[in-house]
């Protein structure tokens, strides 16, 4: 005897399939105890950016409204005293001064969250010129916390699970318009 419906016969035992694949598998997942060690850390000093100019290295770092510049030999890690710094932020020329071997301190700097391109003007012995440095700012810790919340979603929906129904929306349409072209 034969059915008057195969195709919903195939639909069900698709839709049937798809279903038991969506379920979660107990036995993929760790058991409890079980641990690959603890995860590894990233140690950030601060907010920093590097650039290299000609034979030279430079390293500049935010903290608590001081920009620091570390300036030494590429070649050797030799650092390199008597160089004229300036930094331009915001069309505001920042003046920096050797404070130690190689290091250049400007106090008294605030930069924006974000992006801040910062323009570098240099003398180093007989060599002058200028190159832009980008220094990426965090979000303040209220910010990052609000848009964390925002964009987390209250569940999580399988990958999986989409793909099943998105199939069995295409197979059920698919049999309709089976069925309506039989009867027509």
């Amino acid at each position: 005897m034969r059915t008057p419906y195969p195709m919903m016969r195939r639909f069900a035992a698709l839709a049937a399939v798809l279903f038991l694949m969506a379920l979660p598998v107990d036995g993929a997942r760790a058991e409890e105890g079980h641990s690959h060690g603890a995860a590894p850390r990233t140690i950030s000093v601060a907010p920093r950016t590097e650039a290299r100019i000609g034979n030279q290295e430079a390293v500049l770092a935010y903290d608590r409204g001081k920009l620091v510049l570390f300036l030494q030999r590429y070649t050797d890690g030799q650092p390199t005293s008597g160089a004229g710094i300036e930094m331009t932020i915001d069309f505001v020329p920042v003046r920096f001064e050797e404070v130690a071997p190689g290091t250049y301190v400007a106090s008294d700097v605030m930069l924006a969250a974000g992006r801040n391109e910062l323009e570098l003007a240099y003398k180093i012995g007989d060599r002058e010129g200028t190159d832009t440095l980008v220094l990426n700012m965090p979000q303040s810790s209220t910010e990052t916390t609000a848009s964390r919340r925002m964009n987390t979603p209250g569940t999580a929906v399988s990958g999986l699970l989409l793909a099943a129904i998105a199939l069995a929306i295409y197979a059920g349409t698919t049999a309709l318009l089976a069925l309506r072209s039989r009867t027509a």
